[in-house]
């Protein structure tokens, strides 16, 4: 007859080895974090705000080049379109004539899903559906914290209403500020870090309850 309890405990195994890991890569992560912070808490009350031009911002702000699904090669890098799910990524392709590539750079779907915005640390093709930000000495927390302030702007967006180049440059979007007057990118990175061990710290107590 069926081996039932062979079978639960095979699952069992291979659930605790999976929980295991889990708790392993968490708490890597959280030791991480707590060295790059030192601990530091921010709160986005305690900061003054302020409306900056998108321009005004980043550096380099370029829309990425029409490729038809015909003209697509298959191959392992990511092609950002304007789509709001998996991190705006349509296929993985392998042109390299004729294409546009960033990394470590942050896309705004001006089509479509409309003012959707991700994060790239890896090598990325960017449609025309989407334009690519980059600040100069900008960290992976900066870029995380400002794609959220973008993503508000979908608010005034609709599919059929463009998010057109000049609209991307002149868009406000509010960010912490320096004693200087400036986007506060320090400010940014430590909040980031605070979020991010915080859930960090829920998945942690999570599963070593379990």
């Amino acid at each position: 007859e069926p081996n039932w309890q062979l079978m639960e405990d095979y699952v069992k195994i291979h659930e605790e080895k999976k929980r295991l890991m889990v708790l392993k890569y968490c708490k890597e992560q959280l030791n991480r974090i707590l060295a790059q912070s030192n601990g530091a808490k921010v709160d986005l009350h305690s900061v003054k705000w302020k409306a900056f031009k998108i321009e005004d911002v980043f550096e380099i702000i370029e829309r990425g080049k029409r490729l038809t699904k015909k003209m697509q090669e298959s191959g392992i890098v990511p092609y950002i379109s304007s789509s709001a799910l998996n991190n705006g990524v349509d296929n993985f392709i392998s042109n390299k004539a004729n294409v546009r590539r960033y990394k470590e750079a942050l896309t705004v779907a001006n089509s479509g899903s409309v003012a959707s915005s991700f994060y790239h640390v890896y090598e990325y093709v960017a449609s025309d559906h989407v334009t690519n930000l980059k600040i100069s000495n900008g960290n992976r927390e900066n870029y995380l914290f400002i794609s959220v302030i973008i993503k508000k702007l979908k608010e005034k967006y609709s599919f059929n209403r463009e998010m057109t180049d000049d609209r991307i440059k002149r868009e406000l979007i509010l960010l912490p500020t320096s004693s200087y007057d400036e986007p506060d990118f320090m400010f940014m990175q430590k909040f980031i870090l605070q979020e991010e061990a915080k859930l960090y710290k829920k998945i942690i107590e999570r599963f070593e309850s379990k």
